[in-house]
């Protein structure tokens, strides 16, 4: 009995470990449950606004990282100052609560202009497994944390 329970728990964690782990070779847009992928937002100068879509994939072959893409639908400004320069900065703040982080941020800065689908990229290691993933936009230049946006957010499933 004692050799049939040792076999039997050495076959099923390598089962568990030859069928378990999968290799990430796809570039998928993540599952997920979402409140939706676009939001508005304000920059930093001359009353500049606009809004974006935020994509979720998670990149060929690197294991539990999830690759946020932030394409612009065009900003406007107004003004002198928007005329001479039509570039609206912001900071988008994404933050995560995962197996490995436990609310942590990253801070995404960006510039968009009129033009649509400009685009910021960044990678973002979350780990393997369900993760609550949240993004929104700051203010720029200032030590205090203040949103100007409310952003968005969701539950995904990352390989």
């Amino acid at each position: 009995m004692r050799k049939f329970a040792i076999w039997l728990l050495v076959v099923s964690v390598s089962a568990m470990t030859l069928l378990g782990a999968g290799a990430a070779v796809a570039q998928p847009q993540l599952p997920r449950v979402g409140y939706g992928d676009n939001f508005g937002m304000f920059g930093d100068h001359d009353f500049c606004r606009g809004s974006v879509n935020i994509g979720l994939t998670s990149p060929k072959g690197k294991r539990g990282v999830t690759r946020v893409t932030a394409t612009s639908f065009g900003f406007t400004g107004d003004g002198k100052g928007w005329a001479k320069n039509p570039r609206c900065r912001v900071l988008l703040m994404t933050t995560h609560l995962s197996a490995n982080a436990f609310y942590k941020q990253t801070f995404i800065p960006a510039t968009f202009g009129p033009r649509r689908g400009e685009r910021v990229v960044k990678d973002i290691f979350t780990g393997s497994g369900p993760v609550q993933f949240t993004i929104a936009s700051y203010a720029r230049g200032t030590a205090v944390r203040s949103p100007q946006s409310y952003g968005t957010g969701w539950v995904i499933l990352v390989p």
